[in-house]
């Protein structure tokens, strides 16, 4: 009789050992996958900030090249703005830029300022660390040096599945940025 005790006992010492071994393997597992998420849309941001500096700056001296680019984002982006910090904008231009994303709109506010109001002490784009912004807020700032964008001195556009287009035309010191048509 002891022994059928014993193997009563052992089993539901075994069936405990088995619950936590499994939770214990659950609970990790999805912290190295979770985690493993992250660092994917961690890399995903990084190649789409190295392809957009890249298309730009490339195009920058190929004077009169025009070219259509599809960029990629994790797919949490909803919008990108691309702000002229050299460009003078007018009140009306101002405000519908701050319409579009505050932050965008603080920082072209704070580049239009005298070069002695200014932290850095540089008029425009000189003196800001950022000309593209995101929705939600970027990882990192981004600053894509040498576009223009004519009127109204800035684009909003919407990010849809992860992905949008711009045109990119080289002006040979600079690359104006539009919208794909």
């Amino acid at each position: 009789m002891m022994n059928k005790r014993g193997v009563g006992v052992e089993q539901v010492f075994i069936f405990i050992v088995v619950a936590i071994t499994f939770g214990l393997i659950v609970i990790f597992g999805y912290n190295a996958i979770a985690d493993f998420l992250v660092k994917g849309k961690q890399v995903e941001f990084v190649q789409f900030k190295t392809d957009l500096e890249a298309a730009v700056k490339r195009l920058s001296t190929e004077y009169g090249s025009v070219r259509v680019e599809e960029f990629y984002l994790p797919a949490d982006y909803r919008q990108i703005c691309f702000v002229d910090m050299d460009y003078p904008p007018s009140p009306d231009e101002q405000e519908q830029l701050c319409q579009n994303d505050q932050l965008a709109c603080q920082v072209w506010k704070q580049a239009q300022q005298a070069p002695e109001e200014q932290e850095e002490g540089k008029p425009g784009s000189a003196g800001v660390d950022e000309n593209v912004f995101l929705k939600p807020a970027a990882l990192v700032p981004i600053k894509v040096s040498l576009i223009h964008l004519g009127s109204p001195g800035f684009l909003c556009q919407k990010i849809s599945d992860g992905r949008f287009t711009l045109r990119l035309e080289g002006k040979g010191s600079y690359t104006q940025v539009g919208r794909a048509e």
